[in-house]
């Protein structure tokens, strides 16, 4: 059996129309433009940045004399609404003492108190140790447990959502 081009090519326009419906009528292009992909390096850069500023600022009401280590966690991406992302890090202090729980909570507190924008809370963890959430009405939280068992200090850190992909890396 033959084929007559003119059977072929169309039907190959008919998965070419169908394949353009199916991406929302738009055609689709195999990468984002230079300045869109730039963008999204600039606004993950300044988002890591300033989530990563408030952590250290954390860190740092810690008495150095009690600090052994500090290890900071890669950040990862975490998916938000409306094609956008966030990062998350953080900072595992290690203690070479245990730590008094409220006094710590309130030293990051003080801290944090001047701009009005922060809002703190305690809560409990899943193995219920006391936790402090601070947070920033644009997104970004920090999660602060103590760990006396562990002699650990873990903060997470959570930027606000920015445009972008998971797939950015």
């Amino acid at each position: 059996m033959t084929r007559h081009p003119a059977v072929s090519s169309a039907i190959g326009a008919i998965i070419a129309l169908a394949l353009t419906a199916c991406a929302g009528g738009q055609p689709m292009t195999a990468t984002p433009t230079a300045s869109s992909g730039s963008d999204q390096a600039d606004a993950r850069a300044a988002a890591e940045e300033r989530a990563g500023a408030v952590q250290r600022t954390i860190a740092d009401t810690f008495d150095a004399e009690k600090v052994s280590s500090a290890m900071n966690r890669k950040w990862v991406l975490l998916a938000c609404p409306d094609s956008e992302v966030q990062s998350a890090g953080g900072i595992t202090l290690r203690l070479t003492e245990s730590e008094t729980v409220d006094p710590a909570y309130g030293r990051i507190r003080s801290e944090f108190s001047a701009d009005p924008s922060f809002t703190a809370e305690t809560n409990r963890t899943g193995r219920g140790l006391e936790r402090l959430a601070l947070s920033r009405g644009t997104g970004e939280r920090y999660l602060v447990t103590v760990d006396n068992e562990s002699l650990t200090v873990r903060i997470a850190s959570f930027s606000p959502c920015y445009r972008g992909s998971l797939s950015d890396r």
